[in-house]
């Protein structure tokens, strides 16, 4: 969640009122040390965790996002109660001024998820949060072995831990889709360089393998026109050195750089302005939605596109009105050198906090550490393997319409490690049949090239929240007319020179600065 200008007032309200209250106390559960800058001890005989099946039983009253579901009705609920002797009280709604008021007012919250880290680190310096690491040392064997120093350290102030993490899911879910039969039809190979692929879609636009006219081919389609859409096409831009699109932060030489101060950004931007001039690419492109590209994509006119292996609907729709088609996603292009990349999804996700006046820190650290235990975890996650999953090839599939009522399961998690719970999640990446297909050929295309934009692992900086928003809107509006328009993007060099001084360099120099912390 970034946070706005309603949240930077209401965490310097917040700020202002832990001094006043002066919610510097223990919690008399929580004797957790302030002298350990590490991760916690994984020194034999620390723990003295519950055993492996044994119930907490405890009511813990948790915090969380806002869904259209019903948590105090939810099967997961009633599995953490059965299995973990755990009755969770759940509350939706954790946007940031609630959470503030919650705890400048020392409501008797025991859990908060959330994924502000700028607030996480604001809390632990007022002590509106309790720290962990000792009650990790003694009630944590799982959570011990599941993250490393770098990932504890994602959710420390001042080496002392404040939070449970859950890392996201690391795979890839977005990509670029090809027209395969287009390919067959015209006795070509897949693209695997941004030139192979520009000769490609001139190949779709002059012969026209899907007689669908040659004025109604669009060779290749984006939703340019997405709200804050940078010209973020993952799995092309780092063909030309970029990360996910000419304004993402990289590494380079042993900082963190701009793609704007790489050369590939121009040329990027300039293969993107070539296929517009060329009619290659779709003439709504700027002004085009996600679900509107779908839609084109479905009715059988586009040869290549922006696409999500959520987008199983454009699939079925394109069978219907093609039964031969057959779409298949693209491997990333290659840059000069032969080398791939593509942007996956791992990362910190979110995280929980103990609020101070909570008397119950230690039942929370052996919640998380019981849902990690590995004779509870994939029944959490998946429930009964042939009642609710099955596996096939090594690969989880659901079993419907049993799996239905694990549909929101992910709301209670308190904890999750990236690597257990990967493979788990292909279960729900694979509730259609279209969706499964989809799923499995782009991460089988790009698992050796996946990689974790370097800014996921930073904090939200303060010059994120001064100027993220206003870099954003201005860097659409001008990487859009430079896409479409030769002579602005002449003025690319006048783009960057303002980009930097609406608050690009200070966003570098700050990520910059917390870079070298991690060496």
């Amino acid at each position: 969640m970034r946070m706005g200008k309603k949240g930077i007032v209401g965490s310097l309200v917040l700020a202002a009122s832990l001094t006043l209250a002066g919610c510097g106390g223990q919690s008399t559960d929580n004797a957790a040390s302030t002298a350990t800058p590490s991760a916690p001890s994984t020194a034999s005989g620390v723990s003295s965790a519950p055993a492996s099946g044994s119930k907490l039983n405890t009511q813990l009253k948790f915090l969380s996002y806002q869904d259209n579901f019903d948590p105090e009705t939810d099967y997961e609920r009633q599995a953490i109660k059965d299995m973990l002797g755990v009755d969770i009280v759940p509350t939706m709604g954790n946007d940031d001024d609630k959470v503030n008021l919650i705890l400048s007012s020392g409501q008797d919250y025991d859990m908060i998820s959330m994924n502000n880290r700028n607030l996480l680190a604001m809390y632990a310096k007022n002590k509106a949060i309790q720290p962990l690491t000792t009650l990790i040392d003694q009630y944590g064997p799982n959570l011990k072995n599941a993250f490393t120093q770098e990932e504890w350290d994602m959710v420390s102030v001042d080496g002392e831990i404040y939070a449970l993490p859950t890392f996201n899911y690391e795979a890839v879910t977005d990509g670029l889709i090809i027209r395969k039969d287009w390919l067959d039809k015209l006795g070509l190979p897949m693209p695997t360089t941004p030139d192979e692929l520009y000769q490609t879609l001139k190949a779709f636009k002059e012969q026209d393998p899907g007689g669908v006219g040659k004025d109604n081919v669009i060779p290749f389609a984006y939703h340019a026109g997405e709200d804050g859409n940078l010209l973020e096409i993952s799995g092309l831009a780092e063909a030309f050195g970029l990360g996910r699109g000419p304004t993402d932060f990289i590494e380079q030489g042993g900082k963190i750089v701009s793609g704007l101060d790489t050369p590939g950004a121009k040329e990027y931007i300039a293969y993107l302005n070539k296929l517009n001039k060329e009619d290659l690419l779709d003439p709504d492109a700027a002004a085009s939605k996600h679900d509107k590209v779908m839609e084109k994509v479905g009715a059988g006119y586009v040869g290549a596109a922006t696409m999500s292996c959520w987008d199983s609907g454009a699939v079925r729709a394109l069978k219907e009105s093609d039964p031969n088609a057959e779409l298949a996603f693209l491997p990333p292009m290659k840059d000069p050198n032969g080398n791939q990349k593509i942007s996956g999804t791992g990362g910190l996700y979110s995280f929980v906090i103990v609020p101070q006046a909570s008397k119950k820190a230690a039942d929370v650290v052996q919640y998380a550490n019981a849902f990690l235990d590995p004779a509870n975890y994939t029944k959490l996650i998946l429930g009964d393997e042939n009642v609710t999953y099955k596996v096939e090839d090594g690969k989880y599939y659901p079993i419907f319409p049993a799996f239905d009522k694990l549909n929101k399961g992910r709301w209670f998690y308190p904890v999750n490690e990236s690597k257990m719970y990967t493979p788990l999640f292909g279960a729900r990446a694979r509730k259609e049949p279209e969706m499964a297909a989809l799923w499995d050929d782009i991460n089988a295309k790009a698992d050796s090239y996946v990689y974790t934009p370097v800014v996921n692992q930073a904090p939200v900086v303060q010059a994120e929240q001064d100027f993220g928003q206003q870099l954003r809107t201005f860097s659409h509006e001008q990487l859009i007319k430079m896409m479409l328009d030769d002579s602005s993007l002449a003025k690319f060099d006048d783009f960057v020179k303002q980009w930097k001084e609406k608050g690009g360099q200070a966003l570098a120099d700050q990520y910059n600065e917390w870079y070298q912390t991690t060496k």
